[in-house]
């Protein structure tokens, strides 16, 4: 009786069994790649909009510190003579240090990409004295200013602005 040879090996299922190995190969590959492409474009996402935050946090404290400036420039000016009471309602203004504080001047700011702007609202006040919500001339309070900060810039989604509201009082009255 012959011996079988025992190194001899069937050609014929090895190559299914690596043709098989290299298709399972391949769609691992094509998997791994996939799940790889869908994390990163997760991260390139999570990029653009923290830099989105990052210009909208600038936006809202450059209409917090023109807030601020209305504040003092109110606090070191007399109101009716060159304070807060003779700006003209409706018209744009923006801040700008000055030796003694902040100054309002007309016109529209711009810094970096934002453009920052002032509008000053004459406001009236109903029969309990509370500030209406649309101006009535007839009720006028002259003590009182109703203040918008506009901070506005163009970014890769388009256009986008923040804006502050509130109301300066002549305190000193």
């Amino acid at each position: 009786m012959k011996k079988k040879n025992s190194s001899f090996v069937n050609t014929k299922n090895l190559t299914k069994e690596r043709g098989f190995t290299i298709v399972e190969i391949i769609i691992a590959i094509v998997v791994v790649v996939s799940v790889f492409g869908t994390i990163l474009s997760f991260f390139s996402l999570d990029i653009k909009n923290s830099a989105r935050n990052r210009t909208r946090l600038q936006a809202i404290l450059l209409a917090q510190e023109a807030m601020e400036a209305v504040r003092n420039f109110r606090d070191n000016t007399i109101w009716s003579e060159n304070g807060l009471g003779i700006l003209i309602a409706g018209t744009n203004y923006h801040p700008v240090v000055a030796s003694s504080g902040w100054s309002i001047v007309s016109g529209n700011e711009i810094t970096g990409i934002f453009t920052r702007n002032i509008v000053f609202y004459n406001t009236s006040r109903g029969v309990n004295d509370d500030i209406e919500s649309v101006y009535n001339p007839a009720n006028n309070d002259p003590d009182t200013k109703k203040v918008m900060v506009m901070v506005s810039w163009d970014d890769q989604y388009g256009p986008a602005s923040e804006s502050l509201t509130s109301y300066i009082t002549n305190w000193r009255n």
